[in-house]
């Protein structure tokens, strides 16, 4: 069988596939897999990759593949989160709970208390709900067959159709606790905190855990900042390296500068691709890892999908992806640093720009205006503090992603406008760490227009789709299209274009890998054996 696209959920799918005895093919259409998880050489001797961290990288996932086997190593900093607030202040992100409670406590007396029932709040629903993100997605009427209590009800109206804001504003929390969880609330589409359904991207992690318990004394899905699951030895490509061993020790088949240019369909059913090269190459089953829009333009004209091809052609994906990666001469410091020790551990966590709720929503109006934003909402990390390889000796790599550039510009161009909201994230950083614009020696960007053409994310969204609940459970990537399976028998669909679409996780590639073990166990053991050879 073929995969399309070597991703992390085209190379999860592979590896599980070829663990069953499938014999497995990864076309990559770039000269590197991981997509945004590849490590990058942004600059001589500087790297780092799209993706900073595996924040939602399943246990699970890394456990079934053996990735630690393959090389696949963490180093967990502590702290594991910086988030600065108005007033020059920090919240310091410590794995000691304590430590955190007493932060929290000092915004407003029993703000830790508040702030746990928050996350209780959601924890409790994701556990009311019985659903599991490792199957396909529920439909509405499976959603709520468990929500017969009124306070249920309740919570399903205030997490799916209201906002982060008015969420914790009935728990009470302070201003600083809510900056602390708003850019979480936001990171699944073109949305601010007091946009409808922003409480869905609270529900992920809860989501995981009620899927598959556990009782392992480290679990980083129960740290609801995130920031939690550790940094990759060697950066995030790490993770694709193990990935790519892991299926290789199983026996698949990789291929990287190998784009398909169309999906071979005969007889109604999926029969191979066709290369840009012209080579044809037959297989009874394809996984599209790529953006569900983008698999649709490639389909022969003999598929029928009916009114399921236009309506994808016609999705709206509203990406907001940009790019900065510094190359510093030197180590970044906060302000705040009492000495050199303190310094050092601060600058090797993960890090949050957007101080307050109200920054969070005037970047978000500039976005939507089309404007460049004098608020970029930065995530951020320094990966050279962990894995120095990623820099020159002496020297580190810096590397953030803003979150709230316009794919569609207002006035100008990319090519115009890109180093000025570098120079503006630049400045919003010094703001905490005033020695970085001296240590800058150069510096690299990726606008949304290069997010689209190099990496294949349609209108730069990074998750090929908002994650949001009108466009989740079977709605993504749309009605019809929801199961992984396609109209084209033979044809799948995976990616963080499908369900649950939930950035590194790599769920959408497992889920793609049991429907077509499952289809092929229906089919019937000859059949089967009968792929297995071809």
């Amino acid at each position: 069988m073929i995969v399309v696209g070597g991703g992390h959920n085209g190379l999860v799918a592979a590896c599980y596939l070829a663990a069953a005895g499938l014999k497995v093919l990864v076309l990559e259409a770039t000269d590197r897999l991981g997509g945004p998880v590849a490590t990058v050489e942004f600059m001589p001797g500087y790297f780092s990759t799209i993706s900073n961290s595996p924040g939602s990288l399943e246990p699970k996932i890394v456990e079934d593949l053996g990735l630690e086997r393959f090389g696949l190593r963490f180093v967990r900093p502590d702290p594991t989160l910086v988030h600065p607030l108005e007033d020059g202040r920090l919240y310091v992100g410590w794995r000691d709970p304590a430590r955190n409670n007493a932060q929290l406590d000092a915004f407003a007396p029993g703000e830790a208390a508040r702030y746990q029932a928050l996350f209780k709040y959601i924890q409790d629903f994701a556990d009311r709900l019985g659903i599991s993100l490792f199957e396909p997605p529920p439909s509405l009427q499976h959603l709520v067959r468990n929500l017969t209590r009124l306070e249920d009800q309740e919570a399903f109206s205030r997490i799916l159709f209201g906002s982060a804001r008015d969420l914790m504003d009935e728990f009470g929390l302070a201003p600083e606790t809510q900056a602390l969880i708003g850019p979480l609330a936001v990171v699944g589409g073109q949305v601010s905190p007091s946009t409808p359904g922003t409480p869905f991207n609270l529900l992920m992690r809860p989501l995981s855990l009620a899927s598959i318990k556990s009782d392992a004394e480290y679990d980083p899905r129960r740290m609801p900042l995130r920031g939690s699951t550790g940094l990759p030895v060697g950066g995030m490509g790490a993770i694709i390296a193990a990935m790519q061993s892991s299926l290789e020790q199983q026996g698949g088949e990789i291929r990287t500068g190998e784009r398909v240019d169309l999906l071979r369909v005969r007889d109604g059913r999926i029969s191979g691709v066709v290369t840009a090269d012209g080579e044809e190459i037959d297989a009874p089953l394809v996984i599209s890892a790529i953006n569900p829009r983008t698999t649709v333009g490639l389909l022969d004209d003999s598929a029928d999908w009916g009114p399921l091809r236009g309506k994808l052609e016609r999705k709206q994906m509203r990406g907001r992806a940009f790019k900065v990666v510094l190359a510093l001469d030197g180590m970044p410091r906060y302000a705040a640093a009492a000495d050199d020790a303190e310094a050092k551990r601060l600058a090797t966590a993960q890090f949050r720009i957007a101080p307050s709720l109200d920054y969070l929503e005037e970047g978000h109006t500039d976005m939507l205006l089309g404007r460049l934003s004098e608020k970029p909402v930065i995530w951020g990390l320094c990966p050279s503090m962990t894995s120095p390889m990623l820099a020159p000796e002496g020297r580190h790599v810096l590397s953030m992603n803003i979150g709230n550039a316009p794919y569609r510009l207002k006035q100008g161009t990319w090519d115009e406008q890109r180093d000025v909201l570098a120079r503006r994230a630049i400045a919003a950083l010094a703001e905490w760490m005033p020695n970085v614009p001296d240590l800058v020696s150069d510096y690299r960007c990726i606008d949304p227009v290069e997010f689209e053409r190099r990496y294949g994310l349609v209108e730069a969204n990074i998750t090929h789709g908002d994650t949001m609940p009108w466009n989740s459970f079977w709605m993504r990537p749309m009605a019809g299209l929801h199961a992984y399976r396609t109209p084209t028998p033979g044809l799948y669909l995976s990616g963080n274009g499908t369900w649950p679409g939930n950035y590194v996780s790599g769920i959408a590639g497992h889920n793609t890998a049991q429907a077509v073990l499952q289809d092929l166990r229906a089919e019937g053991s000859r059949l089967a054996a009968q792929f297995s050879e071809s």
